[in-house]
């Protein structure tokens, strides 16, 4: 089983006046896409063969159209099968390495 989990940091979102759901709203277009369902406000599931592939695949594409997606997140986890990535680190450290590309 493949999870992604979103944790915003409200205070951030508040001051930037955004909210949660149209924070969210990118990755629930995705979800409906590829059939992955969210039991729970900000909590991806998916499981079988294509389940890593689909929803992992929305890590890069939601940090290449804003690399600042990131400063709202308190936790961005993506857990395969007990496997825990965070993903605001992984992502943060793939942007250094190649923001010329991506950033500005």
């Amino acid at each position: 089983m493949v999870t992604l989990r979103f944790v915003f940091n409200q205070d951030k979102l508040k001051q930037a006046g955004k909210t949660e759901d149209e924070m969210l709203a990118p990755m629930r277009d995705h979800a409906k896409k590829y059939e992955i369902a969210e039991p729970e406000p900000g909590f991806f599931v998916k499981d079988g063969e294509d389940a890593l592939c689909v929803i992992g695949m929305y890590i890069p594409k939601i940090t290449r159209k804003d690399v600042h997606y990131l400063d709202y997140l308190d936790e961005w986890t993506l857990d395969v099968d007990g496997e825990k990535e965070n993903c605001i680190e992984e992502s943060r450290s793939w942007i250094r390495q190649h923001e010329r590309r991506y950033v500005g």
